[in-house]
């Protein structure tokens, strides 16, 4: 192994021009990746997940998970690579999520899912689809509608036919998500009074329109030597042609549609709507990106066609305009990264010049940092991996010079002692390139091994699984390509660029800044060698107090990253009906607008038109969006607005109140399976149960500190109108049950009996009871049923109709029920809060047999990934044991390098007591990289000691003087001759990190 890592020196110095070449060729490779690299201000941390949403319009959420969730989650209990079955039932609705393992393709699971879902067996009218694919990170624009003439039917018809089948055109968009309006059809509005003089049922009116819509072929006939295809047309292309379709024929006279029923343009029943400032009835989409795209070319793509449908395309009265745009966020988050680049660059750089005091040494040390970070940019690009502000941050440049440094001072001091030796004339006209050759060489050793050992102990980030395996290892992998990089620029480029740059007048100049250090460090050093056994007990007794004092310190899993927009929801009531939900909707869109900070509020009631997000009309969501904080014209923090935000709100009685953030609240929903950063999940089969246990881990939740926007994620609160058919009673008068549902599914809720064509548009044709026939319980038992014997009955004589209230939601995990408990923590570390509340739930509430509580989001997260580290982080420290007994060959000097880590941790645990944060994962990762750091540096003073004791030296000397020229100069000893007198040494020029 030496005698390669020499031999990529020796061979870098025969062949500058190949080195020069090579490193151009990385440089524009490096700077065309960097160009197509996004950066992202979140990574996408969910695993590959499989979405089947199901509508089954008009049945209850009992109903719906009876026959389609159920059905559906047994099936994909057989799909391999599995870890999660989760699913949300509402009325008409079901919603399926299977969340697979860790590095499984999205094909794989789509496949697999779609195989199973061709064994299930669902009710007519049920068809499940499977969205694309993409992740809680994928929302990346949101619009709106203007229109000062068209109301909101009309401009989502525009949504639905014309703009999104032209997004949907744009390579990287997932799926457009359209948020209310009201979805055009064509309503036959029947008259039960003129059904019943005409003796016609509402069955009957439906088969009748089903079969007066349909066009057949006669394939072809000749005439006069020509072939003409022969077709039956018959669909129906107006209303007028709907009013005209033949119900019956009495005494010679037909009877049509219109004489029983008014046909109009109507809209199906709402299932949610759209505010935005003053107004409250707007057609919102959201363009959802797929998994893995650019989103910086994505959204290029996307403002192109939405200027071409603005321009070209859309009337000239209609507009769609941006409300949220991921752009925003991006160009913050490049602009934050390369301002932090370019500073520490900088910085570095000054640092540099400072210590080494030659223009020539800091250039070749400097450049090695943009070079790395080029590479690195080109390996991300090759293995189709994204940049965030988490990975670029954690670049430290301190640790990518490192290599650069001990190499250029360790040729640089030779060549001084060489220019001493022969005199600087003559020593200008010798060749160098021997000299630096074996310097480089020897040096090289201990660089490669630094390296080597600083990326081993990035092992405990890349065994990160879940949320934080996804979070983090764009980080090690981005930092462990940095170091590769510095690497084999040091190995080459670096000593090319010193035969170049240092061939002259080469000389330790006089560096009062480093003497100042210098006298600092050595008379600290002279003391504690001095009182050698006292040193030890004070620096062991301060390692421990330190250790002990860790106890306190605050645990989280991440900091939150200011997206500058804010995710309000609010809970009202459960029967809320959409009317007041709106009305609520709109004073508090005026109440949160009314501050200073706020640009403009968009809500949302309810869920979104595709089923996508299920929600009732009792759930509004608020997307608040902030003036950049350099506007504010107050001094307040965003945890501050949000406490004036929360008491401004707290005048609405029973609202409970969660403030999140857009990406912050998606990556939460995905990981917690409902919309919380934390929750308790509370598991059985009895819903009024489940209710009864949720309202006692709420009474012990609310007392603990640091817990804020509590509540229950609720099941139960759907008021519903049940009607139970009676088989006895349905004998007695002969009637079929699919002919009582019938009557009862078309005239109260609507049933589509065909649809009507528009050019490329179509429209449900839908039939109805008059809404004056179907408001009060009493219109209900009035209708009337078929028999088999062709006569009618009132459906109150075959069934009872009662009024109960049953589930609004059934949330399943696990093949499972369970209620949800939602809360987020402020103004207090996680870990504590958690542990506070979980001892207070355990001691409090006892649980039934068959039922289990289980805490899921980010603490969950917190607790695996430090588990985690826990099992790894041993085996990575055995593994740099192990490389450091290769590389010195003694288990005593292994060991004694291994000891530095402890006493490095001190300074990052102080650190943490003094500014008051919190020690989340991401200071774990900090840690990680400061192991390979100190034990870099204990690699190169312990390789120093040894090299002076070979030499002769006594013991004090062999010591001191790698002290004095601090860590980088130590491992310039190895190349000067080891007959020096000690003490001889000018040492103004070598301290350059000290430690």
């Amino acid at each position: 192994m030496n005698k390669f890592i020499r031999n990529i020196v020796g061979f870098s110095l025969k062949n500058k021009l190949f080195v020069f070449i090579a490193t151009l060729t990385l440089v524009i490779s490096g700077i065309v990746a960097f160009v197509h690299t996004p950066i992202e201000a979140f990574p996408d941390v969910t695993n590959t997940q499989i979405i089947i949403v199901t509508k089954w319009n008009g049945r209850s959420a009992q109903e719906v998970e009876r026959f389609v969730t159920l059905p559906v989650e047994v099936a994909m209990n057989a799909v391999q690579k599995k870890t999660s079955v989760r699913s949300v039932t509402m009325f008409g609705l079901s919603v399926v999520k299977i969340i697979f393992d860790d590095d499984v393709e999205d094909f794989f699971a789509r496949q697999q899912v779609n195989n199973m879902l061709q064994s299930v067996s669902l009710p007519e009218g049920a068809d499940p689809e499977i969205q694309p694919p993409y992740g809680p990170t994928g929302e990346i624009f949101r619009y709106y509608l203007k229109s000062d003439h068209r109301n909101s039917r009309d401009l989502l018809t525009y949504q639905n036919w014309i703009i999104d089948r032209q997004l949907r055109s744009v390579p990287g968009v997932a799926d457009i998500v359209a948020f209310g309006g009201q979805d055009k059809i064509y309503e036959i509005t029947a008259d039960p009074v003129r059904l019943a003089k005409y003796d016609i049922t509402p069955l009957e009116l439906y088969q009748a329109v089903t079969k007066s819509n349909i066009n057949v072929g006669g394939d072809v006939i000749e005439k006069n030597g020509q072939a003409y295809v022969v077709r039956g047309i018959g669909l129906l292309n107006s209303i007028a042609d709907i009013e005209n379709i033949i119900l019956d024929n009495i005494n010679g006279t037909p009877l049509l549609v219109k004489n029983v029923a008014t046909v109009r343009e109507s809209s199906l029943p709402r299932v949610g709507q759209v505010g935005l400032d003053k107004q409250d009835d707007l057609v919102e989409g959201i363009v959802v990106m797929r998994k893995g795209e650019n989103p910086t070319e994505v959204l290029a793509r996307l403002k192109d066609k939405i200027r071409e449908l603005n321009e070209t395309i859309l009337p000239n009265d209609i507009k769609m305009a941006t409300f949220y745009d991921r752009d925003n966020l991006m160009e913050f988050c490049t602009h934050t990264v390369m301002h932090n680049l370019v500073e520490g660059i900088l910085f570095v750089t000054v640092i540099v010049f400072v210590f080494m005091a030659d223009w020539r040494t800091t250039v070749t040390v400097s450049i090695i940092i943009p070079l790395a970070l080029l590479f690195a940019f080109l390996c991300l690009r090759l293995k189709g991996m994204t940049a965030n502000l988490i990975s670029m941050g954690a670049i430290d440049f301190g640790i990518i010079i490192d290599g650069a440094v001990v190499m250029v001072e360790g040729i640089f001091v030779m060549l001084d002692h060489k220019a001493k030796h022969y005199g600087m004339e003559r020593f200008n006209k010798l060749a160098k390139m021997g000299w630096i050759k074996q310097t480089g060489g020897e040096l090289a050793k201990a660089i490669f091994f630094s390296k080597l050992i600083i990326i081993i102990s990035l092992i405990p980030i890349f065994s990160f699984q879940k949320v934080e395996g996804k979070m983090f290892s764009p980080l090690a992998w981005t930092l462990g390509f940095a170091l590769l990089g510095a690497l084999l620029f040091t190995l080459t480029l670096v000593p090319v660029l010193s035969s170049i740059l240092l061939n002259k007048n080469v000389r330790e100049r006089h560096n009062p800044v480093v003497i100042f250090f210098d006298r600092i460090v050595m008379k600290g050093f002279k003391w504690t060698y001095g009182h050698k056994r006292l040193s030890l007990v004070l620096a062991f007794s301060f390692m421990l107090v330190t250790f002990f004092s860790a106890r306190w310190m605050g645990t989280e899993f991440l900091p939150q990253l200011n997206e500058g927009s804010l995710w309000v929801t609010t809970e009202l009531p459960m029967s809320m009906s959409l009317t007041e939900s709106v009305r609520m909707a709109h004073a508090i869109r005026q109440d949160l607008g009314g501050f200073p900070e706020v640009k403009r509020v968009l809500s949302q009631v309810g869920r979104s038109n595709d089923g996508t997000d299920p929600n009732g009309f009792y759930f509004v969501q608020y997307q608040v969006d902030l003036a950049d904080k350099k506007e504010w014209k107050r001094k307040i923090t965003q945890d501050e607005l949000i406490g004036q935000m929360e008491k401004r709100l707290k005048k609405y009685p029973g609202i409970i109140l969660n403030f999140s953030q857009p990406i912050s609240d998606n990556v939460s929903e995905a990981v917690a399976g409902f919309k919380a950063a934390n929750g308790v999940k509370i598991y059985g089969d009895d819903l009024e149960k489940l209710e009864a246990l949720s309202q006692q881990v709420i009474a012990q939740l609310k007392n603990v500190q640091g817990i804020r926007d509590l509540g229950v994620i609720r099941n139960i609160g759907q008021p519903e109108m049940s009607i139970n058919l009676s088989d006895t009673k349905m004998a007695l008068y002969g009637v079929n049950t699919a002919d009582a549902q019938a009557v009862i599914e078309m005239a109260i809720g609507g049933k589509t009996a065909t649809q009507l064509y528009e050019g490329e548009k179509k429209f449900d044709i839908r039939i109805r009871y008059d809404a004056n026939y179907r408001t009060t319980e009493e219109d209900l038992q009035n209708l009337m049923v078929p028999t088999q014997s062709g006569n009618k009955v009132p459906l109150k004589e075959i069934a009872t109709i009662n009024t109960i209230t049953g589930p609004a939601f059934i949330y399943r995990d696990g093949n499972k029920r369970f209620i949800g408990i939602k809360f987020s923590v402020r103004d207090r570390d996680l870990g504590s809060t958690i542990a506070d509340a979980q001892n207070k739930v355990n001691a409090a509430v006892k649980l039934p047999k068959g039922y289990s509580v289980g805490w899921t989001g980010e603490f969950e997260n917190q607790v695996r990934a430090t588990n985690r580290l826990a099992q790894v982080v041993p085996v990575s420290i055995i593994a740099i044991f192990v490389v450091l007994f290769i590389m010195l060959g003694s288990v005593k000097d292994a060991g004694l390098i291994l000891l530095n880590v402890p006493f490095a941790l001190i300074g990052g645990i102080l650190a943490i007591h003094v500014t008051g944060i919190n020690f989340g994962i991401s200071a774990g990762v900090g840690f990680i990289a400061l192991f390979g750091i100190c034990i870099q540096n204990g690699v190169i003073l312990i390789s120093v000691f040894h090299k002076n004791l070979l030499a002769g030296w006594r013991m004090e000397p062999p010591v001191s003087v790698p002290v004095a020229t601090g860590t980088r100069r130590a491992a310039t000893a190895a190349a000067e001759p080891p007959d020096e007198p000690p003490g001889t040494r000018d040492t103004s020029h070598g301290f350059l990190t000290g430690a």
